[in-house]
């Protein structure tokens, strides 16, 4: 069986820990929103497929800052995967939530993926389609790490690995951070809609260091 994700990409998004997960409305911002999060220690994003602005934004990223480690979001409807594979500079796709269909798209066009789950049946749905590194959301609405230690343990033995989103923040961070099993996590709160479209860099810079510090610190 094909891994939807394979251990080089696990290993570069594990060396940074945080994923910062963005939803541009103008692609005006995306070279200096990347900058901003460049800036303050993030390398990391996820930029997901909700808007008109996503795809410009990818190209204008990938062109400007090739160090960027590009994730793509929201990849739910079909066709997506295979158009983001295309694009420069994308080194992975996550969903919110799974669909078998979309999951086997993505290995079709070579797309490293995971999938959403928050569930134990959703859990082994991904596990069958060949993942073991899924988008754990949304964490907090779930039960956060308390719920994720549970529904980890009898699947502990498959070294699944788990990207949380949702709720995660600066006062909840360390303790995600210290579970092994999470392989970063994703952060909607360092560049919110309202901080990227009023172009406070400096907020998200602020943001970005703050985030990279608690878990370089909770990681050792």
């Amino acid at each position: 069986m094909k891994l939807t994700m394979s251990k080089e990409i696990q290993d570069e998004i594990a060396g940074q820990g945080i994923i910062a997960v963005l939803e541009i409305e103008s692609e005006d911002n995306a070279v200096p929103l990347a900058k901003a999060l460049l800036d303050g220690g993030i390398t990391v994003i996820e930029l997901a497929l909700r808007t008109k602005a996503a795809f410009p934004s990818i190209s204008l990223i990938a062109s400007e800052f090739p160090q960027m480690y590009m994730g793509i979001g929201t990849v739910i409807e079909p066709g997506q995967a295979q158009k983001v594979r295309k694009e420069r500079g994308v080194r992975f796709a996550v969903s919110p939530g799974i669909n078998a269909e979309i999951v086997k798209e993505a290995i079709a066009a070579d797309l490293p993926f995971a999938p959403g789950i928050s569930t134990a049946s959703e859990l082994e749905l991904a596990i069958s389609l060949g993942c073991r590194t899924v988008k754990f959301f949304p964490a907090e609405s779930m039960g956060g790490l308390k719920y994720l230690k549970s529904i980890n343990g009898p699947y502990n033995h498959l070294g699944i690995k788990y990207i949380p989103l949702g709720g995660v923040t600066t006062e909840n961070l360390a303790s995600y951070a210290s579970f092994a099993p999470v392989l970063a996590i994703g952060g909607s709160w360092i560049a919110t809609k309202e901080l990227i479209n009023a172009q406070n860099w400096n907020e998200i810079t602020k943001r970005a260091r703050e985030a990279k510090d608690i878990w370089d610190s909770s990681r050792k």
